[in-house]
């Protein structure tokens, strides 16, 4: 029990310092995060283009078709968010007109006037995440290096590994840890953006039969904090809403449909569609969801809050391979996944007297006859 309570005890030690030297590191280690993540993605497209020219090639091309992208959403991005601050002005003073004109209609108290400050954190925070954005694009350099060598790379990382670890037990644990994580993150990514882009449709779809200005900009921003989960959808509903009341007031009817149809979305995407197609794929706990946005948040600001999840079932893969660490990935893991080792038990009564399944992968013989 000492040496089991010594083990958690340097791992919280472990994981405070790795905290440390990633935040402040993060000129090294956030794109190198994004270049890995972007690499599970982009390496399919190279395998298809690989397969009528060159490897060299196919990279190149998917660089270059990744590059467009990148400055077509920037692009967008820079000249809504800028044109939205030019105004942003008009909105703020408008907003604290509704106010005093609510608190002397309806003798409300004076406290309700505290609200008008909500107006000077909308304008800090569109500040902020422009900063943000801005700081990231400055990075993206750094990245697409990363990226154009981790997929001129992969082919051979197979043959390093085998020369690296000769042992055939490691060799087939660190490969199917690579596969597995590879393939649910690339699974949850590929999915993640599906959704996102049919939600920032619809949102800016509805808030243009609205008439809500910069419905573009929040259909943008609609994809962009879904890959935030719960709290990204819920700042842009709240968000919309609140532009929306500014906008339109003493009109209830636009007000009142924005008000049905951001959280008819989110639920409609969010709550059912999300979890459908992701299915068990994505087994992590809503709590460690939680702690994982707040620690890479804290670590490496809102870009961090983006990349929290896919981190956060990168290490429970990586655990659940780890024989000392498995039962951190069992805490890591949300409730159907218990749900459906209870069922596969009920089915299969023989597995009670068996060993215990895991995710890790088959050992060789090699260590049976150890």
């Amino acid at each position: 029990m000492k040496i089991r309570m010594n083990t958690v005890l340097l791992g919280i030690l472990t994981l405070i310092a790795l905290g440390a030297v990633l935040h402040v590191m993060q000129l090294v280690f956030l794109p190198l995060v994004i270049a890995v993540l972007l690499s599970f993605i982009l390496t399919p497209l190279v395998t298809h283009f690989n397969k009528k020219i060159s490897r060299t090639l196919a990279v190149l091309l998917v660089i270059i078709i990744l590059i467009v992208v990148l400055y077509v959403i920037g692009w967008f991005f820079y000249t809504s968010i800028t044109s939205f601050i030019s105004v942003i002005g008009y909105y703020q003073d408008r907003f604290s007109i509704i106010i005093n004109e609510l608190v002397l209609r309806y003798n409300l108290p004076d406290d309700i006037l505290e609200l008008m400050e909500i107006s000077g954190s909308l304008r800090t925070g569109v500040y902020n995440i422009s900063i943000s954005f801005v700081n990231f694009a400055g990075q993206l350099i750094i990245v697409l290096f990363f990226v154009v060598f981790m997929l001129l790379e992969n082919p051979l990382s197979e043959r390093k590994m085998k020369m690296a670890f000769p042992k055939l037990s490691v060799q087939t644990r660190l490969s199917a840890i690579i596969k597995k994580i590879t393939s649910q993150i690339a699974r949850y990514l590929t999915v993640k953006l599906g959704i996102s882009a049919a939600t920032g449709a619809l949102v800016a779809l509805c808030l243009y039969f609205i008439g809500l200005d910069f419905y573009l900009m929040w259909g943008f921003l609609a994809i962009l904090f879904n890959f935030i989960p719960n709290i990204g959808s819920t700042v842009i509903m709240i968000a919309t809403i609140l532009m929306s009341f500014i906008q339109f007031y003493p009109e209830w009817n636009p007000i009142l449909a924005t008000l049905i149809t951001m959280p008819l979305i989110q639920m409609i995407f969010g709550n059912f569609l999300d979890p459908k197609l992701q299915g068990n794929q994505l087994d992590l706990s809503p709590v460690i969801i939680l702690v994982s946005l707040v620690f890479w948040g804290w670590i490496w600001g809102i870009p961090g809050m983006f990349l929290a999840v896919p981190l956060a079932e990168a290490i429970k893969i990586i655990c659940a391979n780890i024989e000392t660490l498995e039962p951190v990935s069992i805490l890591m893991s949300s409730g159907k996944a218990l749900n459906t080792r209870r069922r596969k038990k009920k089915n299969n009564p023989e597995t009670d007297n068996a060993e215990p399944e895991s995710s890790e992968l088959p050992v060789d013989s090699e260590n049976k006859e150890k």
